[in-house]
Order: C-alpha cells, then structure tokens, then sequence
C-alpha cells in the first residue's frame, strides 16, 4: 500500500505510516497537498496527515489542504511523539544557539527550548530539520529515527514540555 506523506525519512508521519497501514511504502512529499495530490491522481493508495497535536493543538495547514481535497478521513489514529535535540556529531549543548523544527514541534517544546535559551527557526518538517542540519550552532528537534537516519547525535531526549504528547493522524483515502 503506497501512502504518501509530507516529509523525509525520519518524520512523524513516515513513522505513522509505517505503524497504522497495512504493508506500508511510505512516499515522501514537500506539502500536505502534494501527499493529498498523490491519492487524488491514484498514485498513492492514500496519505496520512497529522491532524491535531495535544499540546501545540490543531495542524492548520494540514487541515486546509485536507478541507480541500475532497478525499475522506478512513481511519484516525495517535501516536506518541518523542522530540529530541539532535545534533552534527562533535557539537554539544553549549554550541548551540538556534533549534530548527517544524513550527508544531517548536510549540510542543516551546519551554524547554526557553529553559534551554535557545532561538527558534522553523523548517517544513521535523526530518527536513534534521536532513538539512550543517550549522554547529544549529540543532534540530526531531525524532530518534531521523537522528539514525542523518547521522545526527542526540543530545537531549523528549524535549516535549509534556510527556503525554501526542498526534492524530488521519488516513486518508479517495
């Protein structure tokens, strides 16, 4: 089953992709629309979108795109989300000065990333941070897959300022 998502590899939704479709082959995206595109062209047999966060609450870009799709929600879901500070291997806490994520992942840690006096800087999705990364000044919130991934260390784990932190996600369908 092909389901397109918005991201990289290493991202909340090529994660739930992999947990909520049967026989999954993720397809990453540059938009929410571009994913919602993939099953409107039968291209992708459907996209899973996040849809609402419990701390940083509703994904309105998500959203809109889904409201304009004319694609139906199949199934919902949530899944735990686990933000981490990832680095470029060498750095450490006291190099950096800016955390790069998606704007929904910035506002699940927003006191943390306080605490810590970190700036913010927001990037398309959490793995497109964590893929980017050259800066070692920089570092990115992100899941431990994207760290596996881009060969990022962690320097800190569940950043979330809640630990019940959660998303839903919508599997969508023609």
């Amino acid at each position: 089953m092909r389901i397109a998502y918005q991201g990289a590899p290493g991202a909340f939704g090529h994660e739930a992709a992999w947990r909520f479709a049967p026989s999954p082959e993720p397809v990453a995206c540059p938009t929410f629309a571009a994913a919602l595109d993939m099953v409107s062209s039968r291209t992708a047999d459907a996209a899973i979108l996040p849809v609402e966060n419990s701390i940083a609450g509703p994904v309105e870009e998500a959203m809109a795109a889904l409201a304009a799709s004319g694609l139906r929600v199949a199934e919902e879901h949530s899944l735990p989300i686990r933000l981490h500070l990832l680095a470029l291997p060498g750095s450490s806490l006291e190099d950096l000065t800016i955390a790069v994520s998606h704007i929904m992942a910035l506002k699940q840690c927003a006191w943390s990333l306080s605490r810590l006096g970190l700036d913010t800087e927001e990037a398309p999705n959490t793995a497109i941070a964590a893929r980017d990364l050259i800066a070692s000044h920089k570092a990115a919130l992100a899941s431990e897959a994207a760290a596996k991934i881009y060969g990022l260390n962690i320097l800190q784990e569940d950043l979330q300022d809640e630990p019940g932190n959660a998303t839903r996600f919508a599997l969508v369908t023609r």
